[in-house]
């Protein structure tokens, strides 16, 4: 998935469950246009489902959605991009594997999709198919999401990370899984992370 220097986005790949978000359950080679609006700012893709951010600040989903992973209230696949809510201040969003997590203005985070091993980080253990804050901190910057595992940074340059421990990818010290964000170490430099689509890798970047 791509947006161009126009604002139009483009997918291609494979088309099952209108993961393509153009209307179509077809595989494409070569990209299409989804739509034809030239108002995209934002895209992300997850497993099977993407989503993106509009320059109005809405938040647009599409593709498979057997975990509420497209925030509709339902689990019903969509192969054209569908508003996630009503809101218009969307800032930031990922996507992890079957969950989205997205942040708003004011630094509130909010999540929803699939839950398991504490991958929402609200503490869920059941699946949500609407967007549900994590905790009340309004100070939350970006993410990266990965496998059920997902890392954040806040305003304040402290990396946070929840979900699957397996395989120590939380970067805690334990296999241990969390349903809640938990802070990596003390240090407050953090810039950027990322995580890896499997066995939980993950990196950061520091100032120093």
């Amino acid at each position: 998935m791509a947006i161009k220097t126009d604002s139009t986005l483009w997918t291609w790949g494979d088309g099952g469950a209108g993961v393509l978000g153009n209307g179509e359950a077809v595989d494409k080679d070569s990209p299409v246009q989804v739509g034809s609006l030239t108002d995209w700012s934002k895209v992300v893709a997850g497993k099977g489902t993407g989503w993106a951010l509009k320059t109005d600040g809405t938040l647009w989903g599409w593709g498979y959605n057997n975990q509420g992973q497209l925030g509709q209230g339902n689990t019903t696949a969509n192969s054209s991009p569908v508003q996630v809510g009503s809101a218009t201040d969307w800032q930031y969003l990922g996507g992890g594997s079957r969950q989205c997590f997205a942040v708003r203005d004011g630094g509130k985070l909010f999540t929803w999709g699939e839950a398991e091993n504490g991958a929402l980080g609200s503490g869920a253990t059941t699946d949500r198919s609407s967007p549900v804050q994590v905790g009340s901190l309004t100070d939350w910057s970006t993410l990266a999401c990965g496998f059920r595992s997902m890392n954040a940074i806040k305003t304040d340059g402290t990396l946070w990370t929840w979900g699957s421990g397996k395989n120590g990818g939380l970067g805690l010290g334990n296999t241990t899984n969390y349903s809640s964000p938990v802070q990596i170490g003390s240090l407050t430099t953090w810039i950027a992370s990322d995580q890896g689509a499997w066995r939980g890798f993950a990196g950061g970047i520091k100032t120093e």
